[in-house]
């Protein structure tokens, strides 16, 4: 999961702010210029290193960075990918969340040796859920933040997301206001031009 993170954190960094920006992060993270591989394992202490980098670079705190890494991988047309393995968890936002259960199993089918961390659902009330995710790494959370609410935008929903967060611990509190509060990104199981392209 390092090295997904971290190459989730280079692609957010080069596409929005150029390599120029990532060159120096990598320079006061000490680490090489060619950057990350996503299935290569890498110490919990690179991460951080690159986390407070960028952060100091950008003027932000690591957690907003990391919010928009989350949202930068699902908008973004180069993510195309991960957006429909998404999108493939139903017709509306609250499908998609029922949906995020299986997500571990399903990203195994495309990536064998990935191992995401476990999200378990629960519907308090009508249209109010609680995700809970446990992960060794805690830079995951805002990240996930960040992709729900690109998601809720992607279906149309509005949506307000709070993340309390402690440890190796997470909880996400999804209240659905409106399902269908605007257009959404249209959809097509088999591509093409209704696939937010």
């Amino acid at each position: 999961m390092f090295g997904l993170l971290l190459r989730s954190i280079q692609a957010y960094l080069r596409g929005t702010f150029g390599p120029a920006l990532w060159a120096r992060v990598l320079r006061a993270a000490g680490q090489p210029p060619e950057g990350f591989e996503p299935m290569l394992p890498y110490d919990a202490a690179v991460v951080d290193r690159v986390l407070a980098a960028a952060a100091q670079e950008l003027h932000r705190p690591a957690e907003a960075m990391l919010e928009d890494v989350g949202t930068f991988l699902v908008a973004d047309p180069g993510h195309r990918a991960l957006r429909r393995l998404l999108r493939f968890g139903g017709a509306s936002f609250a499908d998609f969340l029922h949906s995020l259960e299986e997500l571990p199993d399903r990203a195994r089918l495309s990536l064998p040796g990935l191992d995401l961390p476990q999200i378990a659902l629960t519907e308090a009330a009508p249209g109010r859920f609680r995700l809970a995710i446990a992960s060794p790494l805690p830079a995951l959370f805002p990240v996930a933040l960040g992709a729900l609410r690109a998601m809720a935008d992607d279906y149309g929903a509005l949506v307000l997301i709070d993340l309390a967060a402690e440890g190796d611990r997470a909880t996400l509190t999804v209240q659905l206001l409106e399902a269908a509060h605007g257009a959404g990104r249209g959809f097509a199981l088999a591509g093409g031009p209704a696939d937010g392209r």
